[in-house]
């Protein structure tokens, strides 16, 4: 092939991935919007002034279009170091890291995470990068909470999922305006700081 029909096949295929990436984007973009994760391709092609057959040739069903925008977050919490946050020493560090990272990330980016994740079936059908991403930092974060702080493996996860919830809504806030990040963000520590010290369990 010479080099013009190579540049050529270049140009296609970049245009190919960047469809993929503005389809992934306009999901995420709706699933903030109407703070659900239950959209469809026909909504996302309907908003990009496209066919529906266009995204179903990219996204197969609604499933590989959602797992496709959690997959983008999983990258974008990787990048800041979510997952050295969790190698940290102690609980405490190691959830505090975690919880700020994500609250960045939720201002930064929207809950998509979230909202695709409290829809129970989604939650035990989306496989991907987000998902065991997300798992793995759980079970991490709720070994160190049950070894320090003398917690069962059962209340030890809902310490952890507990204290995400802080970050999440704290998120919301500060995206809402009704709070700044600073203020979130010290929210995020101290609820940390409490559950860690205050709220040990008597011995």
């Amino acid at each position: 092939m010479d080099d013009m029909g190579q540049r050529g096949e270049g140009q296609t295929r970049m245009k190919a991935a960047d469809r993929a990436v503005t389809m992934v984007e306009e999901a995420d973009r709706q699933i903030n919007l109407r703070r659900s994760a239950r959209i469809s391709p026909a909504d996302i092609a309907g908003d990009l002034g496209t066919s529906r057959s266009r995204v179903y040739s990219y996204f197969a069903d609604p499933a590989a279009l959602l797992r496709a925008v959690l997959d983008r977050h999983a990258d974008l919490l990787v990048a800041p170091g979510i997952d050295n946050a969790i190698e940290r020493p102690d609980f405490a560090s190691a959830m505090t890291d975690c919880s700020l990272i994500y609250l960045r990330h939720v201002v930064a980016h929207g809950a998509a995470i979230e909202l695709c994740f409290r829809d129970k079936w989604l939650a035990r059908n989306l496989d991907g990068a987000m998902h065991r991403l997300g798992n793995s930092i759980y079970r991490r974060l709720a070994r160190k909470a049950q070894r320090e702080l003398n917690y069962s493996a059962h209340d030890a996860l809902g310490v952890v999922q507990i204290l995400q919830a802080v970050s999440e809504e704290g998120a919301r806030l500060v995206r809402n305006g009704e709070v700044s990040f600073d203020k979130a963000e010290g929210l995020c520590r101290r609820e940390i700081a409490a559950w860690s010290g205050e709220l040990r369990p008597a011995n």
